[in-house]
């Protein structure tokens, strides 16, 4: 096992080895890590670490448990888009440590160590673990609190509760509401099942009244100590600002954030019931291949022998059904459903493949290699150039190459690593004995390391090729600056300064007679409107900068 375990660490290693590429030459911060990079340093200037402020405004939006720690990154190794995304990178990685605890307390070290392997070298966590936004934090913060609830109520710890209980308050920290919401609806299997280790339910005849009263009773503590350690964390933050806010923050924080976003869809966010089954399978590929066939094993697994697999197979679906049955739909709101996800396929991938789940596994690891070499590799690439010239901009040659060669990449990773994965379940079809399989999950995790190796390598040269810095290095010079339409807010960062954001065009040609020096940066798809208004645009790969 020492050997298998050392083999998993140093696939890791070799897959995150971009980061320290990351950290050399930092991409420039996109869509939402803007927010949580810049509110630290305005909180740190208005030496106010009470109340979120982004551009000079108040931003309601998200609790401060973030911004606290990228403030404390920034503290300790400066402001920098490294910094700003350490928080990231370290809260998967806690949360893998925390999925080799579990395993280690439930007598299955082996699945907690493959378990933690599986939910480091995937997709999505490879990308989540470099952004500096809170899905990360939110997801340790979660699993942590789930995992200590579920070992604290199998040996009656009360540590083990109250610890549950602080996690779910720093999840509430993180993203609201949601954070207390997902660790409970987790737990409730544990309050309908009987006392004692395994997950069947004590019998009738085991359970008189007596004993049945007291420990109804208990469960009742132990669910009173929970909501109370939760609070103790949560609380303090939500009763100060709302002291100080007022009305203006539950406007924003609670019915434009929490309930306008369940009932319907925000910013063009919305999906089809399924919208997460073909996204689960993209996210933790090429495990993924055999994840259905996983569901099926943790199901038999409660009927025939005491196992968390069936709490676990509980935990992901309850999240991806809660998350479906919300009007605004993200790929990321996936991310706290792949611990579970990642246990259950360590379960898998230590077992045998029957002829049904060779089948299955062939034909996805086959289509979701030729797919995402079709998508990304082949129609990327013109899809790009067309937008270009729709907005009157003439790509070069090279421009077309380079990102071709960056997405061929990607296509082509996704594509032999599938082909691998299918090659490692048909070993699994036909080669039963435990020398094999100790192989076969040896073979798996190099495979998937190469794909997060490529995938990060790619992400990297994607965000350059993206032309932010190059953009903003023309901008931020300007005598007066301000930006134009949406996604502009990674710029303020950069600016240093407050910004002002247009989204109306008369409102820019007013600033535009008062700063007739300005600077405007835009999306490419903007810049009709920054012509409209009289301004030379200059492009920066899909970023454009205009001047009079």
């Amino acid at each position: 096992m020492r050997g298998t375990c050392t083999v998993l660490l140093l696939a890791v290693f070799f897959g995150y080895l971009p980061v320290a590429l990351m950290v050399a030459d930092p991409p420039p911060l996109m869509g939402d890590e803007a927010y949580y990079a810049r509110v630290p340093i305005e909180m740190r200037q208005r030496d106010d670490w009470l109340v979120p402020y982004f551009n000079g405004e108040p931003r309601y939006k998200k609790p401060p448990l973030l911004y606290w720690l990228v403030g404390i990154s920034y503290a300790l190794f400066g402001v920098n888009e490294a910094s700003a995304r350490l928080p990231s990178l370290l809260a998967v990685f806690a949360t893998a440590a925390f999925l080799v605890w579990f395993g280690r307390q439930m007598g299955e070290l082996m699945t907690g160590w493959l378990a933690a392997t599986i939910f480091l070298l995937n997709p999505m966590t490879a990308l989540l673990g470099n952004w500096g936004a809170p899905e990360a934090l939110l997801t340790f913060a979660i699993t942590a609190s789930v995992l200590t609830a579920f070992v604290g109520w199998e040996k009656k710890s009360r540590a083990g509760i109250i610890l549950s209980g602080i996690m779910a308050g720093l999840a509430a920290l993180t993203k609201g509401i949601i954070g207390i919401v997902l660790p409970t609806l987790v737990c409730l299997p544990l309050l309908v099942r009987g006392e004692g280790r395994g997950m069947e339910r004590q019998s009738a005849d085991q359970a008189n009244g007596g004993e049945r009263k007291k420990w109804v009773a208990e469960k009742g503590q132990r669910v009173a100590l929970w909501l109370l350690a939760t609070l103790l964390i949560a609380a303090p933050w939500f009763l100060a600002i709302s002291l100080r806010e007022g009305n203006a923050f539950w406007q924003v924080f609670l019915l434009r954030e929490h309930v306008q976003r369940v009932a319907t869809p925000m910013e063009g966010h919305r999906g089809p019931i399924w919208f997460y089954l073909p996204i689960a399978l993209l996210a933790l590929f090429p495990w993924s291949i055999r994840l259905p066939f996983a569901f099926v094993t943790a199901f038999s697994a409660v009927t025939t022998r005491p196992s968390c697999d069936g709490w676990m197979a509980w935990w992901a679906i309850s999240v991806i059904g809660l998350f479906s049955l919300v009007a605004t739909k993200l790929p990321h709101y996936l991310f706290p459903a792949l611990p579970a996800l990642a246990w259950l396929l360590a379960r898998q991938w230590q077992t045998p493949a029957s002829r049904g789940e060779w089948v299955l596994a062939v034909l996805l690891g086959l289509l979701i290699g030729a797919a995402m070499l079709f998508l990304v590799a082949i129609t990327l690439p013109d899809a790009f150039m067309a937008f270009l010239v729709r907005h009157k901009f003439a790509p070069s040659v090279s421009e077309f190459d380079e990102l071709q060669s960056i997405l061929t990449l990607v296509g082509n990773a996704f594509a032999v690593t599938g082909m691998a994965a299918v090659l490692l379940v048909s070993i699994a079809r036909w080669r039963r004995d435990e020398s094999w399989m100790a192989s076969l999950r040896q073979l798996a995790t190099a495979n998937a390391a190469v794909l997060v190796l490529l995938w990060l390598m790619s992400l990297w040269a994607l965000a350059h090729f993206s032309g932010a810095h190059r953009a903003e290095r023309d901008w931020r010079y300007a005598k007066a600056m301000a930006t134009f339409g949406s996604d502009t807010e990674w710029a303020v960062f950069y600016a240093g300064k407050k910004v002002p954001m247009f989204s109306d065009e008369q409102r820019l040609r007013n600033f535009l007679q008062s700063h007739p020096d300005a600077a405007v940066l835009a999306r490419v798809d903007e810049a009709e409107a920054l012509r409209r208004c009289g301004l030379m645009v200059r492009r920066f790969g899909i970023w454009c900068v205009g001047r009079r």
